[in-house]
């Protein structure tokens, strides 16, 4: 302790106690969810199904009428981990998807040769301070799909 009978270790003791459980991670998140997307000029959300091996829980085949581009121009499958689990930290989100492909490179790797466009993009709303993280054991599996990811992040005002 210092000359005032105060040491940081004291201090920090609630806050370690709080974030001990992984399941309560120290950030302010109060949602998020990732999810695999497939997008394909040529390749129809039944086939990519089909190659996959997975049921998405979205499809969209080309809509040649929609006043959209990314619907005219793309069929789209997705597998999103949403309704899947209610967990703040985008890991277990991240990971509920490498899950779902773990011996699946072949089918991976068939899909990028076909040029279907594939990723992981993830949606993260904070109250506050605190942001998505990554450890390497989760990009050594990312790289190993040769996945990129990406963010979609809100902040909400507290203020308001």
């Amino acid at each position: 302790p210092s000359k005032l009978g105060w040491d940081a270790q004291t201090a920090r003791a609630p806050y370690l106690k709080r974030y001990a459980d992984k399941s309560n991670p120290p950030m302010a998140c109060n949602l998020t969810y990732a999810t695999l997307r497939i997008s394909s000029v040529e390749m129809s959300p039944d086939k990519i199904t089909e190659v996959m091996g997975i049921s998405p829980t979205l499809l969209r085949r080309i809509e040649p009428d929609s006043k959209y581009r990314h619907r005219r121009e793309f069929n789209y499958w997705a597998f999103s981990t949403k309704e899947l689990s209610n967990s703040t930290d985008n890991k277990e989100h991240i990971d509920i998807i490498l899950n779902k492909l773990h011996g699946k490179q072949e089918q991976m790797d068939s899909l990028v040769k076909l040029k279907c466009s594939v990723d992981i993009f993830c949606f993260w709303n904070s109250t506050g301070q605190g942001g998505p993280s990554m450890d390497v054991n989760l990009m050594r599996k990312l790289v190993q799909f040769g996945l990129n990811i990406s963010w979609d992040m809100y902040f909400d005002d507290e203020s308001a």
